[in-house]
């Protein structure tokens, strides 16, 4: 019955433990098919088998060989007390039915034949105490028997209950100690490693930049209804305006900022660093890369230095400095995420660095610096009204040339090929780099452009302008356009598979085309 109960409780909730269960039951049944085997000398056989018992899972057949040998032990014992019972026969005595033999009368004899008797006699009381002791033994076996099979129940059933929360504290106890280890190790190495060389650093980038940073305020003209409205909402004592940032980038008094910060401005207004407010004018704007030029008469300006662009690699520290939401001079710091992006409504002249920096309304025109405060980006864009981990910055490179050229001239001139572009399209099954597959000539916008004059032709593929290979069309484009107009560049095209180099002289993009 406790192996048919444990047999239950394995099918329900032991289920790794039901087989060896079942190895129970069947150790009990063997048990008793052996002890249910006549008495006799025997029977400490029955002993020696006990631990074969629990080897009886793999098969009954060593255990029924030894009850055979048993048996067949136990039939020449049999034989043997036939030969034992017939003893008192051979001596006159008749043995009763179920019973030791009874001497049914004394036989009259001598003295030798009396001690011959008392000798007889002799063998059948120790034959009564072996049968006597093989009784004990039995008994004493099958207690054992039921005592193995007591604790092994009882091992199974900690193991069920006891074992699970045990180990589960054991693991507690290990991760406890793993959490005490990670702590304390880094309390010794807070210690050993001090942060305020890194707090150093960043102070030291703010106050590289800092002073080179304004702030920029924008009356813009506003219409009769906008004037209407601004007189009920401000009384009519007060003029709307928007708000930006600019840096300071020649100690002459040039302050490079985005277009679209003081685009339609009737009154601009820069605040340095040491609190001057001073007015500034404008000295030229380029739609294509959303950058202005403004110009102020200060003296003992601290401008900042130019870094370059192409040498920063993505994951570098940067920081950004501006005036978000009219907060000037707010730095925050991020990594360069990554380079050449192209955003909603951006040009192919922007090539957009992106980083992860806080960028709101109000940084824009700001500064994005390096780790040795130099100047690697102008502050522009950002994906949505409010900063969201994504701001982008036009690089330094382009930058700067915009900047020589607007002071310069008033405005940008950009190289010309007079050629309509497009991007050549992947194919798995050509034989090329897929990031250098350079642009497609659609078609020539004159006869006379630059281009045609040098014997481009529609369909050419434009690869290498001065032994650089092109990326794509935007590549191209800020290749040419970066160019000085009136410049001769060499530019190799692939023509119905042979490639062909071109000298070509390049014209200025017109006027019409720098506006859109």
């Amino acid at each position: 019955m406790v192996f048919e109960t444990l047999g239950r409780i394995g099918t329900l909730q032991l289920n790794p433990l039901l087989k060896l269960a079942a190895v129970f039951t069947k150790v009990s049944e063997k048990s008793t098919r052996l002890f249910s085997l006549p008495y006799n000398e025997s029977d400490k056989r029955r002993v020696n088998l006990l631990p074969k018992l629990l080897d009886a899972c793999t098969g009954e057949e060593s255990l029924m060989d030894d009850q055979t040998s048993f048996s067949e032990e136990s039939s020449n014992q049999q034989s043997a007390d036939s030969d034992e019972a017939r003893l008192p026969t051979a001596l006159g005595r008749e043995p009763s039915k179920g019973s030791s033999p009874v001497p049914s009368q004394t036989l009259p004899a001598d003295i030798e034949s009396q001690n011959r008797v008392n000798s007889t006699s002799a063998p059948i009381d120790s034959l009564s105490k072996a049968r006597d002791s093989n009784k004990r033994r039995h008994t004493d076996s099958l207690t054992q028997t039921l005592t193995v099979l007591a604790t092994v129940s009882l091992m199974l059933l900690s193991a069920r209950y006891i074992v699970p929360s045990i180990v589960e504290e054991l693991r507690f106890a290990w991760h406890r100690g793993e959490l005490r280890a990670e702590y304390q190790s880094g309390r010794d190495g807070l210690k050993n490693v001090s942060l305020d060389t890194l707090s150093d650093a960043y102070q030291m980038v703010t106050s590289a930049v800092g002073p080179s940073v304004a702030h920029i305020d924008v009356e813009r003209d506003l219409s009769d209804e906008e004037r209407s409205f601004s007189r009920q909402l401000f009384g009519g004592g007060m003029t709307p305006t928007d708000q930006g940032s600019g840096v300071v980038v020649d100690q002459d008094g040039y302050v490079l900022t985005n277009r679209h910060v003081i685009l339609g401005g009737e009154v601009i207004t820069v605040t340095l660093s040491d609190g001057r407010q001073l007015p500034a004018s404008i000295v030229g704007s380029d739609a294509l890369t959303d950058l202005a030029l403004l110009k102020i008469e200060a003296s003992d300006l601290l401008p900042i230095p130019w870094g370059d662009s192409d040498l920063c690699k993505v994951g570098a520290p940067v920081w950004a400095v501006g005036s978000p939401f009219g907060l000037d001079r707010t730095i925050t710091f991020g990594i360069l995420s990554g380079k050449h992006r192209m955003v909603r409504a951006s040009t192919q002249y922007q090539d957009f660095m992106q980083s992860d920096v806080a960028v709101n309304p109000g940084n824009s025109g700001g500064p994005l610096v390096n780790a040795r405060g130099r100047l690697i980006g102008i502050n522009t864009a950002i994906v949505g009204d409010t900063y969201r981990g994504v701001s982008f910055s036009i690089p330094s490179n382009v930058a700067k040339q915009v900047y020589q050229q607007l002071r310069a001239n008033g405005r940008v001139q950009r190289g010309w090929l007079g050629v309509k572009l497009d991007d050549i399209e992947y194919d798995p099954n050509a034989n090329e780099d897929p990031l250098l597959r350079g642009a497609l000539v659609d078609y020539l916008t004159d006869p006379q452009s630059p281009a045609a004059m040098a014997g481009m032709k529609a369909g050419d593929r434009i690869r290498k302008v001065n032994g650089k290979r092109i990326q794509d069309r935007a590549h191209l484009m800020r290749e040419i356009g970066s160019t000085l107009v009136g410049s001769a560049v060499q530019i190799v095209v692939e023509r119905s598979g042979t490639e062909l180099e071109l000298s070509v002289v390049l014209g200025a993009r017109p006027n019409e085309l720098n506006q859109q």
